[in-house]
């Protein structure tokens, strides 16, 4: 090596790409049916990407009712469903008995995950499965419906159920789908 390339700047790192779109080429989209049944109405004007948030606490309107009208989680329903969730992952991993949901599932559900997990699977080579992310919307005040995503290796895939809080017994998964 000789001294000029010593003294000599070398660039190893180059600009990141820009990845996103210019600011006039955004799309603004219409709220969803699911927006307007959650605010009680539709907007009348697009979007304009600044909050309507005025930084006061309080809420909006003359009447001091807040226009969400999403219904909170059922108190437990969350903790329940997550520790469930990952009861049933184990029993279809064939690494927890079937026999230890008995208190979480009903009759019906146990009888399925017992058939899955007894079942050929070949996603089980991908690996245990691991939880990914969780959901609990509240159908009524004593019932809500879950889902949840789960990888096993590179792959994800998803969980749905019902779960209903019963007098005598607490929480139970009433209903499972596994896609």
């Amino acid at each position: 090596m000789t001294i000029d390339q010593l003294h000599t700047p070398q660039r190893f790192l180059q600009p990141a790409p820009q990845c996103e779109p210019p600011a006039d080429s955004l799309m603004i989209r219409r709220p969803s049916a699911r927006t307007e049944r959650v605010l009680g109405t539709a907007r009348r004007t697009p979007h304009s990407g600044t909050s309507g948030h005025s930084g006061t606490s309080g809420h909006s309107g003359t009447s001091g009712q807040s226009s969400l009208t999403a219904e909170p989680v059922a108190p437990g329903a969350d903790v329940f469903w997550n520790t469930s969730l990952r009861l049933v992952l184990e029993v279809l991993d064939q690494r927890r008995s079937p026999a230890h949901l008995k208190s979480v599932l009903s009759p019906t559900v146990m009888e399925l995950v017992q058939r899955l997990s007894i079942s050929h699977d070949p996603t089980r080579g991908l690996g245990a499965a691991r939880t990914h992310r969780t959901h609990v919307n509240t159908a009524s005040p004593h019932a809500a419906e879950v889902c949840a995503t789960f990888r096993r290796g590179p792959r994800t895939f998803a969980i749905a159920a019902r779960i209903e809080n019963t007098d005598n017994k607490g929480w139970m998964v009433t209903a499972l789908h596994v896609v």
